[in-house]
């Protein structure tokens, strides 16, 4: 006899009719040039970065927001391909692959990628284990 043989489905499924934030974390390593002026540059070689968003989704009839599985297929098909193990000087479009640069481009993919009815509200973006940035829809 298992514990849950009696439990049977809710009257109501949705406890509240609000959106709630949901939360994904990612990281990827990569090779990396990035210019400080026409001749001075760092090249970064298999870097870490690591990043995690925000989304606004709404809870449905079932009381479920966004699925989490739906997010890490849009990373892992519209993003890590560019991303993940890559030299991004060739793989992003071109400009400086600056920290800032790459979160703008991360931004731009989700939203554009992102089920309709979700919003895309905050990405924190880490250069190393004590640096980063903060991007916001506001």
């Amino acid at each position: 006899m298992n514990k849950f043989n009696n439990v049977q489905p809710p009257k109501q499924f949705q406890y509240k009719n609000q959106s709630v934030r949901i939360k994904n974390y990612y990281e990827f390593k990569c090779d990396n040039r990035i210019y400080f002026s026409q001749t001075k540059h760092i090249d970064l070689a298999m870097h870490t970065y690591k990043f995690d968003i925000e989304i606004l989704s709404p809870i449905d009839d079932y009381g479920l927001a966004l699925d989490f599985n739906v997010v890490d297929k849009i990373y892992k098909q519209y993003l890590a391909p560019y991303l993940d193990k890559q030299l991004l000087n060739e793989t992003l479009p071109e400009m400086n692959t600056t920290a800032e640069n790459i979160a703008f481009w991360i931004w731009e993919q989700f939203e554009l990628n992102l089920p309709t009815g979700n919003t895309l509200k905050k990405l924190n973006f880490y250069e190393n284990a004590t640096q980063g940035l903060v991007l916001t829809n506001e």
